[in-house]
């Protein structure tokens, strides 16, 4: 009697081994039997190119993706799933990618992408919409599954919303001489804080000796004309049109002058349609 129950004692070790064995290996390859094995996943890479602290976003800019990369091994397969997420003005986006073919994207238990066989190693995308009042700093949290293609892939995805840049602006008119010699330099440059159907910026060149200055205009709607006033040595700038809220103006002025004398320009101002100053003038420039 002794020998048997010593016999039975040491086969019960071996029976349920086995046992374990024959179950695990009845399982679909898909894994989706409710006593399939938990997911043996190494630890996620996951990284952020930005600060949502520091770095905002706005609508012409790139915006701040993290990339989140993770193994699963099961038996003797194993694949890698790769997710990019970020946000806009308006959404988060979640692209998903994985080294095995896949069926079915589900957030927080519910599916939201099961339109059939993804191919392996191929992006698909979900948008979420933030909410109507989202601020920097809000916390987008849930858990992810990707099921199909082997054993199902789970994580948990927290991510803190990258803040609106302010976009705001003051309007500023300011102007520099950069050459004072015979080639002659001076640069100007506006900004308006709103829309603005028409402005003014006109100014003279004391001194002017030379041919027409070339005037460079960049930014607006904007056209330049310039005269001499009679029996003057000045030469006066007119530049006219339309520009764009915060856009910046700049106007670069270059002539040539066998004159001498520290100040090379009159007093330069900018005025809307009804004559009215927009910024403070500009009082003549000199390099000194």
């Amino acid at each position: 009697m002794k020998k048997i129950t010593h016999f039975k004692e040491s086969i019960l070790p071996l029976v349920g081994m086995l046992l374990f064995v024959f179950i695990y290996s009845c399982e679909t390859e898909d894994g989706f039997t409710a006593k399939s094995a938990p997911n043996a996943n190494v630890s996620p890479i996951i990284i952020t190119n930005g600060d949502y602290q520091t770095d905002c976003i706005s609508t012409d800019t790139p915006f701040y993706v993290t990339t989140h990369e993770f193994v699963v091994n099961y038996g003797n397969n194993t694949k890698t799933i790769n997710l990019e997420y970020y946000n806009t003005l308006t959404d988060f986006v979640l692209r998903v990618k994985s080294t095995n073919s896949w069926s079915n994207l589900l957030i927080d238990g519910v599916s939201v992408i099961n339109g059939g066989n993804v191919p392996a190693d191929e992006w698909r995308t979900h948008t979420m919409p933030l909410a109507s009042q989202w601020t920097a700093g809000d916390m987008i949290s849930f858990s992810l599954a990707i099921a199909g293609g082997g054993q199902q892939a789970t994580t948990s995805i927290s991510y803190n919303l990258f803040g609106a840049c302010d976009e705001s602006c003051s309007t500023t008119f300011e102007g520099e001489a950069l050459a004072c010699g015979t080639d002659r330099q001076a640069v100007y440059t506006f900004i308006a804080e709103e829309d603005t159907e028409y402005i003014k910026i006109q100014g003279g060149l004391t001194n002017f000796t030379g041919a027409d200055a070339v005037v460079t205009i960049d930014g607006g709607a904007l056209t330049h004309t310039q005269w001499t006033p009679g029996g003057s040595s000045n030469r006066v700038i007119k530049v006219e049109g339309s520009v764009a809220a915060c856009e910046v103006i700049t106007i670069t002025i270059d002539w040539d002058s066998t004159n001498s004398g520290g100040i090379i320009t009159g007093d330069w101002s900018v005025k809307d349609a009804n004559g009215n100053d927009l910024a403070p003038s500009v009082p003549g420039l000199s390099c000194e």
